[in-house]
């Protein structure tokens, strides 16, 4: 049971840490959707990504990812696409 509480602990500080930042670096995407940087970077030369550039960084508005995510979730090719 204290396991759970725990991970349950972890699961809320990481979405008031999600709130608190509007826009996040690739690295935090990649860590926010547990994949790796290379996948992450990958994934920002998806057409229709929401993502901007500021120089040469990569910036991504949390609350458009969430939303671009729900839409992949919801898209039944997405989800079977290997």
């Amino acid at each position: 049971m204290q396991e759970s509480t725990t991970s349950n602990e972890n699961i809320e500080n990481q979405n008031q840490n999600e709130n608190e930042n509007v826009y996040i670096s690739v690295e935090e995407m990649a860590r926010i959707l547990s994949i790796a940087k290379v996948t992450a970077y990958q994934l920002t030369k998806t057409s229709g990504f929401p993502c901007f550039y500021i120089g040469k960084r990569i910036i991504i508005p949390l609350q458009a990812l969430h939303k671009w995510a729900d839409e992949q979730a919801n898209n039944q090719s997405a989800l079977c696409a290997r």
